[in-house]
């Protein structure tokens, strides 16, 4: 019998229903061997009933197990249990198709890769059973496993998220190219002295706009923000003329995302100020943070409160409005940035002097409108593991977004072409597998097989092994990490998903929530060039900690906690660049040693702001804090300028270093000035840019007899003290010395690269610093193996400790493996 796309979607919105279910196998799959009683499974009463349901034996002979679990608890944001139901039934068949169902929701998971595997099975899910919800991604691949067959490999097709990744990034790269276009009439005007727009960071902002977008569709999976702000013909009745496909009227991103992402998200409900409420052109101060475009509205200012009023405060700077102005920022020049004016007054050519502009058409049509874009994919709060998958669009999309689609904007070069930007995205495995390794590199006083158990997928808590799990959680949460090119924060994340992992393993009492708050704000750190990248990072961060939370209408703020302040944890900064060392010629450290000095007093109630301000809620109290921060750092350069301990450039470029600008870059990094960590990292791990050093930066200079010339990247770090540099090398090769240098004795290095210096002639530099300066514990040459989709650079992973060489054998070089089969590599 056919399914219909209709009859398959009616299906997935209910509730879970086991006669439907058997017909299902019976007349789709054509599974021949349906038990007519299920047979009972041995499972644990308090996790719920398990049955196995019968078999199918696919086309290609494969043997897919037929399961059916009812859980007793929500499977919503469960995978552990439910791995551990399943592990033990799994060896008598190829693969599993299993349904888990709590009564409201249910997973339908393919596990898959189980006989003769040394790894753990793959398990690629659907989460079903919101009515809500259109399922268009499973029905259109089970639309089409019907039309094609029930292989396995059919089947694997079907649940495969990286083909429904691959669909999104082309449908966004095409609208991301049709909105950067310089005919498509949007702009943001920056210098509003001109008539026309002056394009400055044009791609910059269309991304900015997106990740907004995007963090809003996935909290709104959540249920923190209505469907009706995205919805057409509510439009209809809330906005004046409202036109969906007019190219001359942008009322929907002024009315309505302009005021959810400055005036709602990033306002408090209630607070000292007041409650959210209209910016009223008498009498009140113009503020950023209240709504505007009154007159865009259909409906009264009240009834259009109430359209935001159940979206909770979030905090945390993404929405922070970065429009300046002179009055209340106290910048000499006011800029636009974001563009959320109520100033309605245009240039004769039309265009709004303070006011962005994006026309209706770039949300609301058809095919291209992102809006409807986003509506035929299903996004999922949850980060998927390598072996864990849900078949929806998760968090990491968004890193995947910058590095593979939005990467083509790359500051350094000015060039367009993503391939020119010099980062490329680490897959998922590799990710894992150097987190895996560098965390055991840390915990190496302890007990290898204890670690292994811990961090294996069959971990069983052992009581007897209570203290040594207490020391192992407490030696975790004193470490310090840095990804000093952290792009869009898959190294971040994955050491923040992994410690989570551990920890709720040997600590299951302990709060997730309260966890990862906790090693956000004392462990993970990161750095890039592009002040787009960090946002990015910290916008997953965000995802992360919300993952965690449930609304409840009851509380305040519906039970959703204020999201941290994180511009303290990721820098927009040049991290090749240190400052200098004192021009003294001393052995102390870059500020005072002595613990009552003025230097080092001062230091420390600037760091004590920045820590307050982590957790500062309320818009007034993090002004009172920058405002403080940028008093203590100016007196701090006089302090430095007495003590003539720092080169006068160093001095001044510390003090004007704000954390709090979203759009500056500092050209230099220092991770105690920038972070308060003064001793060195426990762990730096990343996938460091590839760019040839004589390579040009799209940048003019002149000679000392004025000529003109091209500005190379080798000429940005020649005068840097690197021992490594060799003009025809590249970039790579600084960022290791530099990661180095960021090490504290004993702490581990851990980068993926590009594997050419471990052979050409410019990499016997850093050859010769590695072998006399540390002690290398692993090195994978991946001989060819394709390991980056979008590069065909050869790849290496290199693992070193920063103490004396012990002179053994490390090296793996592995032939015919790809990046799946990188766990394995760990016996060499």
């Amino acid at each position: 019998m056919a399914y219909t796309s209709d009859k398959l979607r009616q299906l997935f919105q209910n509730k879970f229903n086991l006669q439907e279910w058997t017909q299902l196998l019976i007349s789709y799959l054509d599974a021949r061997t349906i038990r007519h009683t299920p047979e009972r499974l041995d499972t644990d009463p308090s996790e719920g009933e398990g049955y196995f349901l019968g078999q199918k034996d696919t086309f290609d002979n494969y043997a897919i197990g037929l399961f059916y679990f009812r859980v007793n608890s929500s499977i919503k944001n469960r995978r552990v249990g439910l791995r551990q139901l399943t592990h033990k039934y799994m060896q008598m068949v190829d693969a599993a198709l299993v349904v888990f169902d709590d009564s409201v929701n249910w997973r339908l998971s393919f596990i898959c890769d189980i006989k003769g595997e040394n790894t753990a099975p793959k398990r690629y899910t659907f989460v079903f059973g919101d009515n809500n919800n259109y399922y268009n991604t499973a029905v259109s691949r089970f639309i089409k496993l019907q039309n094609d067959g029930v292989t396995f490999q059919n089947i694997k097709d079907a649940f495969s998220v990286e083909a429904l990744t691959k669909e999104f990034y082309n449908e966004l790269f095409g609208w991301y190219q049709w909105a950067v276009n310089p005919d498509a009439g949007i702009y943001f005007p920056n210098d509003t002295s001109i008539t026309d727009d002056d394009f400055e960071d044009k791609d910059k902002k269309i991304i900015r706009l997106l990740t907004r977008l995007m963090f809003v569709w996935f909290i709104k999976q959540k249920g923190l923000v209505p469907d009706c702000l995205f919805d057409e013909s509510s439009m209809q009745d809330i906005l004046v003329d409202f036109n969906p496909t007019a190219n001359d009227s942008g009322n929907y991103y002024n009315a309505i995302l302009q005021n959810l992402f400055f005036a709602t998200l990033n306002r408090a409900i209630e607070d000292d100020e007041g409650k959210r409420g209209f910016a009223k052109l008498q009498g009140q101060r113009d503020v950023k943070t209240l709504y505007r475009y009154a007159e865009m509205f259909r409906v009264s200012e009240d009834e259009v409160l109430q359209l935001f009023a159940e979206v909770p405060f979030l905090n945390g700077g993404l929405f922070e409005c970065l429009d300046k102005t002179k009055k209340i920022d106290g910048v000499d020049k006011a800029f636009n940035y974001d563009g959320f004016s109520r100033n309605p007054n245009r240039w004769p050519n039309g265009r709004y002097r303070q006011r962005a502009f994006i026309p209706n058409i770039f949300f609301f049509d058809e095919e291209k409108g992102l809006l409807n874009i986003l509506k035929r994919y299903n996004f999922t709060i949850e980060e998927n593991t390598p072996n864990e998958q849900t078949v929806a669009l998760d968090p990491e999309l968004l890193g995947k977004v910058f590095e593979n689609l939005l990467g083509a904007y790359n500051p350094e070069t000015k060039e367009t072409a993503r391939n020119q930007s010099g980062s490329f995205y680490t897959p998922r495995e590799i990710v894992n597998y150097m987190v895996d390794e560098s965390l055991k590199a840390y915990l190496k006083e302890y007990q290898t097989e204890i670690i292994d158990e811990i961090m294996s997928d069959t971990f069983e808590y052992k009581h007897e092994l209570q203290s040594q799990y207490s020391s192992i959680a407490n030696k975790l949460k004193q470490i310090k990490i840095l990804d000093p090119a952290c792009g869009s924060g898959a190294f971040p994340m994955g050491l923040l998903n992994r410690m989570i992992d551990i920890l709720q393993k040997i600590e299951p009492e302990q709060s997730v929530y309260d966890l990862k708050l906790s090693i956000i704000e004392n462990c993970i750190y990161g750095s890039d060039i592009q002040n787009i990248a960090a946002q990015i990072s910290k916008l997953r961060f965000f995802i992360s900690l919300i993952c965690d939370c449930e609304k409840d209408p009851s509380k305040p703020n519906f039970g959703i906690p204020t999201l941290p302040n994180l511009e303290t944890k990721f820098v927009t900064a040049n991290s090749l660049i240190a400052l200098h060392k004192r021009k003294k010629e001393v052995t102390l450290d870059i500020f005072a040693d002595f613990e009552e000095s003025p230097v080092n007093l001062k230091k420390k109630e600037l760091l004590g702001v920045r820590h307050q301000h982590f957790r500062a809620k309320k818009a007034s109290e993090k002004m009172r804090l920058r405002k403080q921060d940028e008093i203590l750092r100016a007196e701090l350069l006089q302090l430095l300028e007495q003590e003539d301990a720092f080169a006068p450039k160093d001095a001044v470029q510390m003090a004007k270093w704000n954390p709090y600008d979203q759009n500056a870059v500092a050209d230099f990094f220092d991770p105690e000035w920038m972070f308060g960590v003064a001793d060195g990292f426990d762990i730096v791990i990343g996938n460091p840019p590839y760019i040839q050093l004589q390579k040009s930066t799209g940048q003019k200079g002149k000679d000392k007899k004025g000529k003109e010339y091209d500005i190379k990247f080798a000429d940005l770090y020649v005068d840097c003290d690197f021992e490594t540099f060799d003009r025809t090398g590249d970039i790579y090769c600084l960022f290791y010395e530099r990661g180095h240098q960021l090490l504290h004795k004993g702490g581990h290095l851990c980068y993926i690269t590009s594997n050419k210096w471990m052979r050409a002639g410019y990499g016997e530099k850093m050859r010769l610093y590695f072998a006399t300066k540390s002690d290398p514990q692993l090195l994978i040459d991946f001989a060819g193996v394709k390991i980056f989709e979008s590069a065909t650079v050869d790849t290496n992973i290199l693992l070193v400790e920063n103490a004396a060489n012990r002179q053994k054998t490390i090296c793996a070089i592995t032939s015919g493996k790809d990046k799946d089969s990188v766990q394995e590599l760990s016996d060499f």
